[in-house]
């Protein structure tokens, strides 16, 4: 029984696997089994005058072209744009994202500077080496967080009084006070009261121009400039 193309209306005959004249699949065959893309449609008979072109899908359809992106509204007070019109193009208020809030920068506050403004120093008012007397030597708590004094030259300051020990006390400076502190010297350290001297114990607390006597004979005084 002849078949009807389904495309281009043409009748084929019954055992016609492809439309002769366009080249569609059988209906029959498209919806029992699937198409077979390696066969190829059968020779156009002699009466024809016109080459069988070679079976190809059937044309697709045109749709009409959906948006990809919903339309916005439009304002309160305005029309609509009809249908047939060209698509509006889209402004940057439509592709702009809001920003994305950045954390506001930590203020870091300032580390207030330990209070050693002013430089110290060691004058030596007495002692039995003879150069030292009335000299000024600095006391760089900058670069020694403790400043060692004795006779022995592992100290930072040396003193060459045999009455003083080899590591005779130790002068420091912690949050802006000054502070002396004897080693277990043999001699002892004193610190001038305004009457007499007194023996150190351990770590004292001293002020700037106070007198201090290492020994018997080594007296230096602690001034600040």
């Amino acid at each position: 029984m002849p078949w009807k193309c389904p495309v281009c209306g043409y009748e084929n005959d019954d055992d016609a696997l492809f439309c002769i004249k366009c080249g569609t699949q059988k209906p029959s065959m498209t919806t029992q089994q699937p198409p077979l893309p390696t066969q190829q449609p059968p020779q156009p008979t002699p009466t024809d005058v016109q080459q069988t072109p070679v079976a190809q899908a059937p044309p697709t359809p045109v749709a009409p072209p959906q948006p990809t992106e919903a339309t916005p509204s439009p304002p309160v007070g305005q029309t609509a744009p009809p249908l047939n019109s060209p698509a509006p193009v889209p402004t940057q208020q439509v592709v702009t994202q809001p920003p994305v809030p950045q954390p506001p920068t930590p203020t870091v506050s300032p580390v207030p500077p330990t209070p050693t403004s002013g430089k110290y120093y060691i004058l030596f008012i007495n002692t039995p080496y003879a150069n030292l007397i009335n000299q000024k030597v600095p006391l760089s708590f900058d670069i020694f967080p403790t400043i060692s004094v004795g006779r022995s030259p592992e100290n930072v300051i040396i003193i060459p009084d045999p009455e003083i020990s080899r590591r005779h006390a130790i002068i420091s400076l912690e949050n802006g006070e000054l502070y002396i502190e004897d080693l277990n010297s043999t001699n002892g350290t004193y610190v001038y009261d305004g009457k007499i001297f007194q023996p150190i114990k351990g770590k004292q607390k001293i002020d700037p121009n106070s007198i201090i006597k290492l020994g018997n004979q080594t007296m230096i005084k602690i001034i600040k400039e």
